[in-house]
C-alpha cells in the first residue's frame, strides 16, 4: 500500500503528497490525496487533486488546465468510457465529487458500486461508511467500517470513524474502546478530543483527568484493554 493503514488526518495527507508531487508513476495517489483532503474538510484542495488526476489519468478527457469546478469535473468524469480496469477509480472520483457537492446519497451509490467491484478494498469500505454517516445513516455506516476493519484491523481512520458512529448511536462504551485502540496505535490530538467527548457522554467524568494528562495507561487499565 502507498499509505500506511496507521495513517490518519494530516499524516495521510503528508504520505500521499510524498508519492504524488512530481511523480507520474502514481497517479492514483492523487485520488487518495483528494479523499484525505475531503476527510479534513478541505474541499477546494480535494477538487484540485481530482482535476489533476483526471488530466493525468484520462488525458483524452481534454479537461482545461484552469477547470476547478466540482460540478463540471463530475460531468467530465461521467463521460469517460468505463472499463473493468478504471471503473473503481471513476466511481471513487464521482463519489468524492458528490461529497464535495454535499450530495451524500448520490456519493453513497458511487461508493457502493465501487465496493461491489472491489470488495477487498478496505479504504473504499471506509469511504462508504463515512458517506453513509454524512447522510445521517450512522447505523448503516457501522457495518461498512467493520468491513474495513475486518480487511485491515490496523486501519486507524476506519476505527476512529467507527468510534464516532458509536457515539452517534449512544454506544458510548464501544466508542471509548475504539478511541483507546486508536491511541494504542498512534498518538493523535483528534482522537484524544473524541475520547474526551466519549467519556463525558458516558458519564466517566472521573477519567477526564487522564485525558488532560494524556495518560493512556490508566485508561487502558480502566477499560480492560492492557
Amino acid at each position: 500500500a502507498v499509505v500506511s493503514t496507521q495513517s490518519t488526518g494530516e499524516h495521510a495527507i503528508s504520505a500521499f503528497k510524498n508519492v504524488s508531487e512530481g511523480d507520474l508513476v502514481y497517479p492514483s495517489a492523487l485520488l487518495g490525496l483528494s479523499a484525505s483532503y475531503l476527510n479534513e474538510s478541505k474541499p477546494n484542495s480535494a477538487t484540485l487533486c481530482l482535476a489533476d488526476w483526471i488530466r493525468l489519468q484520462h488525458p483524452d478527457s481534454l479537461l482545461p488546465g484552469s477547470e476547478r469546478n466540482a460540478t463540471r469535473l463530475r460531468e467530465v468524469l461521467t463521460t469517460i468510457p468505463r472499463t473493468p480496469h478504471n471503473d473503481v477509480e471513476i466511481q471513487t472520483g464521482l463519489g468524492i465529487l458528490s461529497c464535495i457537492l454535499d450530495e451524500h446519497h448520490i456519493a453513497a451509490d458511487h461508493f457502493r458500486a465501487a465496493v461491489d467491484i472491489s470488495p477487498q478494498d478496505f479504504m473504499l469500505w471506509n469511504r462508504l461508511g463515512a458517506t453513509l454517516a454524512n447522510s445521517d445513516q450512522s447505523g448503516a455506516s457501522v457495518e461498512a467500517y467493520r468491513r474495513a476493519l475486518r480487511l485491515s484491523p490496523g486501519y486507524i481512520r476506519a476505527r476512529y470513524n467507527l468510534g464516532i458512529a458509536c457515539l452517534n448511536l449512544r454506544a458510548y462504551r464501544e466508542g471509548i474502546e475504539h478511541f483507546l485502540q486508536c491511541l494504542k496505535q498512534q498518538d493523535s490530538t483528534a482522537v484524544w478530543r473524541a475520547l474526551r467527548m466519549a467519556l463525558s457522554l458516558g458519564q466517566h467524568y472521573e477519567d477526564l483527568i487522564h485525558v488532560d494528562n494524556l495518560a493512556l495507561a490508566p485508561l487502558l487499565s480502566k477499560f480492560n484493554m492492557l
